[in-house]
């Protein structure tokens, strides 16, 4: 079942971006699916209410009409009923991850994640994205995660690559130096 939502997602995903890129309106939707993908990961009980099967096909995407229309890009907006439809809200934020990969491939935007123990301050991703753009030569969208198993420091992704000066990290390679040294 992860298998058929994956390709489903990347089904999804892919078509809401070409018709955005055919609407010249990639930009505006890029921003609004964010802030969709946001609304159902931090509510899954809509999430849920999407996917029961008691209600109707159509009272699924009114609902979804009700919640979004006249706040979002129409075209995002039928995306979305159809995915209510289906009952495949569940596969909103996947989606949005595939949206978001071609968006920025297309437009030499480099993704890149952060992750720390607490939440990085506005000031601090500011210096963090100055420096990726100014080593990268690229514009940088950041997601900044907090992960208390790193203790303290941060681990960055992009490229393919990963970074990691977390305190945890550090522990983790002192370990296996003093293994490696017997």
């Amino acid at each position: 079942m992860p298998e058929l939502a994956k390709d489903f997602s990347r089904e999804y995903g892919t078509a809401v971006y070409q018709l955005a890129v055919e609407e010249n309106c990639s930009k505006q939707v890029f921003d609004d699916f964010i802030s969709v993908a946001e609304v159902f990961r931090r509510n899954p009980g809509f999430k849920r209410l999407l996917s029961n099967p008691r209600l109707s096909a159509g009272e699924r995407a009114e609902t979804v009409g009700r919640v979004f229309e006249g706040r979002i890009n129409v075209n995002l907006l039928n995306a979305l009923k159809i995915l209510a439809e289906k009952r495949r809200c569940d596969t909103v934020e996947k989606c949005c991850e595939v949206y978001k990969r071609l968006y920025c491939e297309d437009n030499g935007i480099l993704q890149a994640v952060a992750s720390s123990a607490v939440e990085l301050s506005e000031e601090q991703k500011q210096r963090l994205v100055e420096k990726l753009k100014a080593s990268t030569k690229k514009e940088i969208l950041l997601e900044c995660r907090v992960d208390p198993s790193c203790i303290g420091g941060i681990r960055l992704e992009y490229g393919g690559k990963r970074y990691d000066a977390s305190v945890r990290g550090r522990l983790s390679e002192l370990g296996r130096a003093v293994r490696n040294s017997d």
